[in-house]
């Protein structure tokens, strides 16, 4: 007879909250430069996220202070600091009951729809807190209010990460007027500003990129101050929930939506739970998958799931998913963006929607040449409006750009060259919970080839023009010299002025 050596006692039930505590790595947490940045970013994506879901111009402060009295004498030898952290947006606001739910329990919030959305886990904002109160033990301050509300609310809570759950410690209502709406967040954090002062400049500079409709100040522990102006006044049009694909769902969700739906059939089951899924194509399914279309639902067995989930992924006329719960930032608005880096051309191109999993997706690519642009090739990544920071040679649009051949396009690789990648997905293929950089992904490696292999024909023949003008620009320079050194020895032998007029040269390819 089988004897267990392990004793009750030694059993141990993680909340979620527990569990990332001790696996903080995994979401970027893993050294105080990286968690300093980390923090930046997942909050001022939250703002950036409340603001377009009213589709009103976001106004994102960042405020970095260092809480350290002494001054930094070793700046070379200096460490981890404790760095107070605020964050005040023009957003939707949140109303009283949500506040600790949002803030304070992970794997709650509004972003576990089918759509596209920044965050993908609902674990960043209170991932941030959480390293912010377990490395500092201070508690979070949040301001809040909402726009028609006679007044806002004023939050001061701890996180129980033991239950997962909030604990309020002092709350408030706070006067504001009828028009005004957001939230100011503050917390404190330990970090390395020396090692993550970088980081987290490029991070804004990008975000000023792919967010031009934006206004976003950051002020460092250095008392220096960013601004990026608002360069353009349209919002992308948002993305919108919709129904999951039947390509690209496993059994678990399988399960759970039948025991969800008020369909009494396995054809009305599957035109209302599916998107693009019509009475035709439903019909032509369940003969591919020999299921009856008047059964009832949850009488499936599990070997009748696993058949019904199997035929999905194998049966080839469904419809491709539908893009509207996308949203692509868009060639007018990638353009005014990357105007900040000033260079010469630039060119932009939007694919078509594909498919990943079941997801649709949509990538967007450029190429800018020139200008103030520096030496060599570089690349700039965004997934969801996301500027992408790290692990950028594990990237797949790394991949991409080291394998194409400049030379096709007559360009070199130490010319000054930057790439601009931007993937929509209602699921990006992040390799990792940080959110750092995309998997290799076939359908999606393909998109961004063909997408930067347009950007750089074109480019290619704009330098082209480029090249004649200015080789006619100079023979025309070369004969208008020409002229003048002819016209003076005229006026000396005949003592008469020469009209250059006579001589007016136009550039072609007969002259």
């Amino acid at each position: 007879m089988f004897t267990s050596n392990v004793h009750t006692q030694d059993i141990v039930e993680l909340s979620v909250s527990a569990w990332f505590y001790r696996n903080k790595t995994i979401a970027g947490f893993d050294n105080p430069a990286r968690s300093l940045y980390v923090a930046v970013r997942e909050l001022v994506e939250n703002s950036l996220d409340a603001c377009e879901e009213i589709r009103i111009l976001p106004e994102i402060t960042v405020l970095l202070r260092n809480e350290e009295e002494s001054s930094r004498v070793d700046l070379l030898n200096q460490g981890p600091e404790n760095f107070e952290l605020v964050v005040k947006d023009n957003g939707i606001g949140m109303k009283r009951d949500s506040i600790p739910l949002l803030l304070g329990k992970m794997l709650t919030g509004t972003k576990f729809s089918h759509r596209q959305s920044r965050g993908t886990f609902g674990l960043g904002g209170s991932l941030a807190l959480l390293y912010g109160q377990v490395t500092t033990q201070k508690p979070i301050e949040i301001v809040t209010g909402q726009k028609g509300q006679p007044h806002g609310y004023s939050v001061k809570m701890r996180l129980d990460i033991e239950n997962n759950r909030p604990v309020i410690l002092e709350e408030d209502r706070v006067s504001k007027g009828a028009d005004e709406h957001g939230t100011m967040i503050t917390f404190s954090l330990q970090g390395d500003w020396l090692r993550s002062k970088r980081r987290i400049i490029d991070y804004f500079n990008q975000t000023g990129i792919i967010v031009p409709y934006a206004s976003l100040f950051f002020e460092t522990p250095d008392n220096e101050v960013y601004k990026y102006d608002r360069i353009i006044h349209s919002i992308p049009r948002p993305s919108v929930a919709t129904k999951p694909h039947p390509r690209g769902i496993d059994v678990e969700m399988l399960k759970s939506m039948i025991s969800t739906t008020r369909a009494r059939s396995l054809k009305s089951f599957l035109t209302t739970s599916f998107q693009r899924v019509g009475d035709k194509k439903a019909s032509e399914f369940l003969v591919f998958a020999r299921l009856d279309p008047e059964r009832v639902p949850d009488s499936l067995s599990m070997d009748e799931l696993v058949r019904m989930m199997n035929s999905m992924e194998k049966f080839e006329r469904f419809l491709p998913p539908s893009p509207n719960s996308l949203s692509p930032v868009g060639t007018e608005v990638l353009l005014a963006g990357i105007k900040r880096l000033s260079p010469e051309f630039v060119v932009f191109r939007q694919r078509p929607p594909n498919v990943y999993e079941g997801h649709p997706f949509i990538v967007e690519t450029g190429v800018a040449y020139g200008g103030d642009l520096s030496a060599g090739a570089h690349i700039i990544r965004f997934a969801n409006r996301i500027p992408l920071l790290y692990d950028e040679r594990s990237d797949i649009s790394h991949r991409v750009v080291r394998d194409l051949n400049l030379k096709n396009y007559g360009l070199r690789q130490e010319d000054p060259l930057t790439f601009i990648m931007h993937i929509c997905s209602t699921k990006i293929p992040y390799k990792t919970v940080g959110k750092e950089y995309i998997a290799d992904v076939d359908s999606v490696r393909r998109e961004i080839e063909l997408g930067f292999k347009e950007c750089l024909r074109d480019l290619s023949e704009r330098l082209r023009k480029r090249t004649k003008t200015q080789k006619y620009q100079k023979r025309e320079s070369r004969l208008a010299s020409y002229y003048r050194f002819i016209a003076e020895i005229l006026k000396t032998a005949t003592g008469r002025e020469v009209q250059l007029e006579r001589f007016h040269f136009e550039g072609g390819d007969n002259q």
